[in-house]
Parts: structure tokens; C-alpha cells; sequence
């Protein structure tokens, strides 16, 4: 079957511009019950020119529960060919914690609240390659005292901190066991018709009805001239970028993890002070304690001495 590679933002987009497609694939990497999902938004602001934009999805979810209620989050798909975004996800995720979401509230009214946040990154390159290929970073309450585990959820916390899930395609190693694997199948790159890599032959067994409705998507792209013309652009876009932009971007990044680096390290060398002004002062206090206790017993000697000479005094006179 011949499909289009969704390694490419313009493909990607068309794929996930299909909500029951989108709903399917973020539910198989979440492993939860999507049962509505709206589209907040298909890509950043950031433009490089006209051809180039910086993509992400935006999603809001509601989650059917293991325990029979509902939750409602926001999920943030990133997906990126470039292992120097690592500074511009992490701004992005700070203005997504800055967000609030209009939600049914009650009667016919809504109200504006932050959401609970997922980040599912999809990353066209090796993060580590002693990493495994889906990587799921979840969260625990820990009763730290009890040394227990807590079951119990809390608004504040959910929304201060998030689950995360990390798909490095490089690292995919699929059997082709569950849903997940049928999905993430379609991102292997291999079998390419030509050097560009835009189209692929598509050789695995399709036993999940998702997956149809995914490589049927996929094959419709690879048909669609237009959408083919745009891969080239998009490609042109950012060898122009890497050439020019993304050199700089990379400077300025790697200025700013050595600034991280170093705000780090100062932070180490106060803390390392401080533990040394806290040594002294603890040496300082035995010290004085030690000179103390060596003045008691220089006394306690003088009255022994003063005793004994005294008693020597008696038994001369007697």
C-alpha cells in the first residue's frame, strides 16, 4: 500500500485534521477513553516565511474514567524532526500552563479554568538510543511519611503537573501486538519509494479497523497532488532554515543551556558555601563547647590540687 510519510508536519496535518482519526491515535498512546475530543488549535504562530510554520495540536479531551466519572484535559501533541527544539517546547509548555479553557459549568453556563495538561512528543530523532521507543512519564502521589501510595487526585496538583509521553520513531521496535503498535506502525521509516522519503510502501498486516481509517488517510494524501507539492516546499523551507535561521537558533541555544549550565553551577557553589559556613559554624560551636568543658576540668584539677595540698598540710601537722 502506498502511503504518505506522516514524518512530514503537512502530512501529519492532514492525518490529524480527521478528529476520529486524532481521537483514536492519542487514545492508543494514552491508553485512556477519549470520548469527545475538540481541536484547539493546528499550529503555532512562529513563522519562519510563508512555508514554514513550527507545528502542534492542541487538544481538549474528555476522558471517561476507570472509576466511572470524567475527566476533562488539555493534550499538546508536538511532533519534530529537530533534536534541537528542547528550549522551544519548553516555552511552549509555559504558556500552556499560563491557558485557561472554557468548560460547561452549571446549567448552560461556562467558566474559564485551567485544565489538567498531557504532552505527547513525537520526535523524529534519538533522544538516547539506550532509551526504549515509547516512553511514558507518569505521575504518583507518594505519601512520603507512609511511604505509601495515594489514589486520591487533587485539582491543584493535577493542574500543576502533568503526564507525559516521549516517541522517539528512530527507536520503534514494533511486534505488532496491540493498538499502539498498529499506530505507530505507520511512522517506521522505511521502505521508501524514492530518496525524498515523501511516499512508502506500507507492508504490514492491517488487522485493526483505526489503523484502516489511518493508512486509507494516508493513502489519500500520497494521491493528492497539491499536498505532494507542498512536501517539497516544505522541505525547501527548512534547508533554507537550517542554513540561515536555524544555525543562529542553535548558537542561541546552546548560549542558553550554558547559562542554564552555569546558573547551575553557581547555584551548586552557594549551596557549597552554605554548607561550608554551616560546618564552621558547627565547628565554631564545638570548639566552644570543647574550650568549655577544658575550663571545667582546669578547674575541677586546680580544686583537686587545692584539696590534696591542703590535706598534705593536715597530715604534716598531725
Amino acid at each position: 500500500m502506498l502511503i504518505a510519510n506522516p514524518i512530514y508536519d503537512t502530512v501529519f496535518k492532514y492525518l490529524m485534521d480527521n478528529v476520529d482519526i486524532a481521537k483514536g491515535i492519542i487514545a492508543a498512546i494514552i491508553g485512556e477513553d477519549i470520548v469527545h475530543l475538540e481541536l484547539q488549535a493546528q499550529e503555532s504562530n512562529v513563522k519562519v516565511d510563508a512555508r514554514l510554520t513550527y507545528y502542534h495540536l492542541d487538544f481538549i479531551a474528555k476522558i471517561k474514567q476507570k472509576s466511572g466519572g470524567y475527566k476533562t484535559v488539555l493534550i499538546e501533541l508536538q511532533k519534530s524532526n529537530n533534536a534541537t527544539d528542547l528550549l522551544r517546547f519548553r516555552r511552549y509548555l509555559g504558556e500552556q500552563y499560563k491557558k485557561e479553557e472554557e468548560i460547561p459549568a452549571a446549567g448552560d453556563t461556562f467558566a474559564r479554568e485551567p485544565l489538567p495538561l498531557i504532552t505527547i512528543y513525537i520526535l523524529g530523532y534519538y533522544l538516547s538510543r539506550t532509551l526504549p521507543g515509547v516512553i511514558k512519564v507518569n505521575r504518583n502521589y507518594i505519601d512520603l511519611l507512609a511511604g505509601e501510595e495515594i489514589s486520591e487526585r487533587n485539582e491543584f496538583i493535577e493542574c500543576l503537573t502533568h503526564d507525559s509521553y516521549v516517541i522517539q520513531i528512530p527507536g520503534l521496535h514494533l511486534q505488532m501486538k496491540n493498538r499502539l503498535e498498529y499506530v505507530l506502525s505507520i511512522f517506521k521509516q522505511e521502505r521508501f519509494i524514492a530518496d525524498d522519503h515523501r511516499l512508502k510502501d506500507y507492508n504490514y498486516e492491517i488487522d485493526d479497523e483505526l489503523l484502516k481509517k489511518i493508512l486509507k488517510q494516508l493513502e489519500k494524501a500520497a494521491a493528492n497532488k497539491e499536498l505532494l507539492r507542498q512536501l517539497e516546499v516544505e522541505e525547501m523551507a527548512y534547508r533554507e532554515y537550517d542554513s540561515t535561521i536555524g544555525r543562529f537558533e542553535r548558537q542561541l541555544e546552546q548560549k542558553e543551556m550554558a547559562l542554564i549550565e552555569h546558573k547551575q553551577t553557581i547555584e551548586k557553589k552557594d549551596k557549597a558555601l552554605e554548607e561550608k559556613d554551616k560546618a564552621l559554624e558547627e565547628n565554631k560551636k564545638a570548639f566552644e563547647e570543647n574550650k568549655k568543658a577544658f575550663e571545667e576540668n582546669k578547674k575541677a584539677l586546680e580544686e583537686k590540687d587545692k584539696y590534696i595540698t591542703e590535706l598534705l598540710k593536715k597530715l604534716k601537722m598531725e
